[in-house]
């Protein structure tokens, strides 16, 4: 593998834009091209970001080492399954597909073919997060025993094939499997609609094989951006910010905060995704790890038109 990777974003609105911006930055990485199914948009980045227009999906594969997906939810597999047939490593954003039994169909192409598929769970490289994980890990916080997460705004104008579970949920129920190193025995979910064709608020309890228990809230009703989560351990409880990266640690004596220069997750998360690329790192958040979290996020929706938890499984 060269030393400079060459990577084309495929979609440049809202979230793709900001792949090629963080792309054009980092070091060891051209930004090869960028294309959209609206030309305008692609060119005023192209301009913006000094990199090439391309003329189709193909010709955005064809002249790059790796891509990145950030085309609408609906689009993912097919634009996947192409990258991958043109036997080039990408980066979706989340989730990883519509539909958990296309995200199977990608991990088994990517096997076949030995190729990185890396999924676009940002959060996972959040400064805060990163801390958090740590106290558990060195077991600050003693004996693990819930999780909860808030994570609110304004109604998404801009997301249209998708609700709420899959646009904000679906980062709590990875970083949860994440934290707890465990998957769901059980999921309870409560969803509604008030405003959008899809759900825009939910309510998810989930039930670990660790015995721990989590809870998720996730909507677009308030006009107020929070992004929280805490997480309570036998000695003591952390509360973790996400947009300030700031984590306040209670513990029975004591009570502290955690925190240290800002960095912006997307550019970890891509730093990650070309290291990986190199066979400098390994991929934080796998196709695997893509297909559970949306495969909880189905069953979530499952359980809240049926109103009864339902039993979890997967199959990768």
């Amino acid at each position: 593998m060269r030393d400079n990777i060459r990577v084309s974003v495929i979609g440049v609105g809202f979230w793709g834009r900001n792949h090629a911006r963080v792309l054009s930055e980092l070091e060891g990485v051209t930004l090869e091209s960028v294309y959209d199914v609206k030309f305008d948009v692609a060119k005023s980045i192209a301009e913006k970001y000094g990199c090439r227009v391309a003329e189709n999906l193909d010709d955005a594969i064809r002249r790059s080492d790796a891509v990145t997906i950030c085309t609408p939810t609906s689009t993912h597999f097919e634009v996947a399954k192409r990258v991958l047939e043109m036997e080039k490593p990408l980066l979706i954003e989340k989730p990883i597909t519509a539909k958990s039994s296309e995200a199977l169909k990608l991990i088994k192409k990517a096997d076949e073919k030995n190729l990185l598929l890396m999924v676009g769970h940002v959060e996972r490289f959040n400064m805060g997060f990163k801390r958090i994980y740590d106290l558990i890990e060195r077991r600050k916080l003693g004996e693990l025993i819930s999780i909860r997460t808030k994570r609110v705004s304004g109604g998404s104008v801009r997301i249209l094939d998708v609700g709420v579970m899959l646009d904000l949920a679906i980062h709590d129920l990875d970083l949860i499997m994440a934290l707890t190193g465990s998957a769901p025995s059980y999921i309870y979910s409560i969803a509604g609609s008030r405003y959008s064709p899809n759900e825009d608020y939910v309510y998810v309890m989930l039930s670990m094989e660790n015995n721990v228990q989590a809870y998720v809230e996730a909507s677009w009703l308030t006009k107020r951006k929070i992004r929280v989560m805490e997480v309570t351990g036998s000695e003591g409880i952390a509360e973790l910010n996400f947009l300030s990266q700031e984590v306040t640690v209670k513990l029975s004596e004591e009570e502290f905060k955690l925190s240290g220069v800002w960095i912006e997750p997307l550019k970890l998360e891509l730093e990650n995704f070309v290291k990986s690329i190199k066979g400098l790192e390994k991929p934080l958040v796998t196709g695997v790890d893509g297909y559970r979290a949306l495969r909880c996020a189905e069953l979530a929706l499952e359980a809240a038109r049926l109103r009864r938890p339902v039993k979890v499984g997967f199959d990768a």
